[in-house]
């Protein structure tokens, strides 16, 4: 196949994996007009009752990515992000991705994790909102816990995981947990 003929074979199946999930989803996930959705081969976005996703134009869900969206719960992908293959993002709670971000392959977000003290793991779940700048890139493997926000044009390294907020914008964060190493600005 040529080129431009792949290409549009490519998102013409896209399309047609776009308009089944809308038509499960029904009112429950918004599409911005512009640039279309992709969804990649093995993506797949499920949402719970009451669940509520918007996806903004010009979002790319490579091969693999799974997005979840519990009971009651919200989830905004704004303009532009693109996540890499293998990637995850479960909310039970909410959670917002800013304009043109990046992941990487197999970047993980979740808003929730479980109960868990002396007497070990419960099956309840804390929860906390999740908020990811603008313009960010969180590179491959990198894991974001419940309750953090990542400031605007944060670079989160590969193989990090976000415990706490990341609240400088434009700088480099590296590390488990996570930690800033170097200002851009």
């Amino acid at each position: 196949m040529s080129g431009k003929v792949s290409k549009a074979f490519k998102w013409g199946v896209s399309a047609f994996r776009v308009a089944k999930v809308r038509a499960a989803a029904g009112s429950r996930m918004r599409v911005a007009p512009g640039k279309p959705l992709y969804l990649g081969k093995g993506a797949r976005v499920a949402l719970g009752e009451g669940a509520r996703l918007t996806v903004g134009s010009g979002v790319y869900l490579s091969p693999g990515c799974v997005v979840e969206v519990g009971e009651g719960a919200s989830l905004v992908i704004e303009d532009g992000v693109y996540m890499n293959e293998g990637c995850r993002v479960t909310v039970v709670e909410s959670a917002r991705i800013g304009t043109n971000t990046l992941f990487g392959p197999n970047v993980q977000v979740y808003d929730h994790d479980h109960e868990f003290d002396k007497d070990g793991v419960r099956s309840e779940l804390r929860h906390a909102p999740v908020s990811i700048g603008r313009r960010c890139w969180l590179c491959a493997n990198a894991v974001v816990t419940r309750g953090c926000s990542i400031a605007d044009r944060s670079l989160v390294s590969a193989n990090s995981v976000v415990t706490r907020d990341l609240a400088e914008a434009g700088a480099l964060y590296a590390g488990a947990p996570a930690r800033l190493i170097k200002r851009y600005g």
